[in-house]
């Protein structure tokens, strides 16, 4: 790692990536500028002062000039920049099309634009390309002619869809991917949104603090078709239509779903747990449990339980459990349906590390005595293990 300081206007680092480093190989005393050669070179260019100048003519943007320039002619396999000056859409598309001049495989970006950029189309449809990850508050224009032939992994963060046709266009035009996320993007633009990609392996859609008005993602219809799908990451409103087909190789979902807490959400959450009717092993947030209306767990409005609960679902952990009634219900309703349920883990929030040691025991008391209760709970699979946690979950 090597750290460059640039007349007071802040400092960053080049991380030089274990076995193919970039190597400074010479420097002009009178302008500074220096040559850089690589073999199959990781670049990685990201500011690290605490607040970037506004301006365009910071030297962060002209040492990523001169790297990119400067290199000789062999490939660069991975391009990382991340800055928080704001840069002219041109400069940066200049740096794109030298990356895929050359062979670039994994290229991630975050930026700020000055206005709104519009990418190179040799972005789009770089054979060499397996790796892209775009963070831009900004509109995505996604041109005509759009092929990621080899592409593996997208993530999109704080993009905003224009339009149904270019966003379809978008993922019809992966017919590698294994992996996609769609991270505070923005929908409001969108009337029906449609991923079917055979190949895709992991999704994580995550509206949780998306850019645009919580109403954006509530009005898109969502539809996913992916028959190879195995993970599955939802975090954002409840959705009034999300519509999942053919996910029959789906092994893990998670899934945290909010809304108006006065609006009963039973049907719309059972309908999506019905959705995933293969998975193996479900993480889900209270706070997507708190629109379950108070009825008795077997009267709620939304017909038979899901198919998953009879004959695939084995681990179910539950985040951010609170003892509440409503929690207790969904436990109890569980318990009943699930006949190969292996292990039920709830995460409780975590004890505070400044309480007093009185404080602490109480606690620790407590959370023995709803073990103990849950553990009473009738169930289905008598071989169901119940555990009880006083931690954070890591899956969310």
């Amino acid at each position: 790692m090597a750290d460059h300081k640039y007349g007071g206007m802040g400092t960053f680092q080049m991380l030089e990536q274990s076995k193919n480093r970039i190597t400074r190989q010479q420097s002009s005393p009178v302008t500074g500028t220096q040559n850089w050669a690589a073999t199959s070179a990781n670049i990685d260019l990201k500011e690290t002062y605490h607040q970037a100048d506004e301006k365009e003519d910071g030297s962060f943007l002209d040492f990523v000039d001169r790297v990119l320039i400067f290199h000789d002619a062999s490939d660069i396999k991975s391009l990382s920049l991340e800055s928080r000056e704001l840069v002219n859409s041109s400069r940066v598309n200049s740096w794109i099309s030298a990356s895929i001049r050359h062979n670039i495989e994994e290229l991630k970006l975050c930026l700020r634009w000055k206005t709104q950029p519009v990418l190179p189309c040799c972005l789009f449809t770089c054979q060499s390309l397996a790796v892209l990850k775009l963070s831009m508050d900004w509109a995505l224009k996604v041109p005509s002619l759009t092929r990621f032939s080899n592409l593996k992994t997208l993530e999109l963060k704080y993009v905003t869809f224009s339009d149904d046709n270019s966003t379809q266009h978008l993922f019809s035009s992966c017919p590698m991917l294994q992996e996609l996320a769609l991270v505070y993007c923005g929908w409001k633009n969108l009337k029906t949104i449609t991923i079917c990609i055979p190949t895709l392996k992991r999704l994580t859609i995550d509206n949780r603090q998306g850019p645009g008005e919580s109403g954006d993602v509530l009005s898109c219809v969502t539809k996913i078709y992916a028959a190879n799908l195995i993970h599955l990451h939802y975090f954002s409103w409840v959705m009034d239509d999300f519509r999942l087909y053919d996910l029959s190789s789906l092994v893990e979902a998670s899934i945290c779903l909010s809304e108006d807490p006065e609006e009963v959400l039973t049907p719309r959450v059972l309908r999506f747990l019905t959705g995933i009717f293969n998975v193996k092993k479900l993480t889900i947030t209270i706070v997507t449990l708190e629109g379950f209306d108070s009825c008795d767990e077997d009267d709620w409005k939304f017909g038979r339980a899901p198919s998953c609960f009879a004959s695939s679902l084995k681990t179910v952990h539950i985040a951010h459990f609170d003892k509440k009634p409503i929690e207790m219900r969904f436990i109890r309703f569980l318990l009943k349906k699930a006949r190969v349920l292996e292990r039920l883990t709830l995460h409780m929030w975590p004890l505070r590390r400044d309480s007093e040691e009185g404080v602490k025991q109480q606690q620790q008391q407590q959370q023995q005595k709803v073990s103990n209760q849950l553990n009473k709970l009738p169930r289905r699979s008598k071989g169901c293990v119940i555990e009880l946690f006083h931690a954070e979950p890591v899956f969310f």
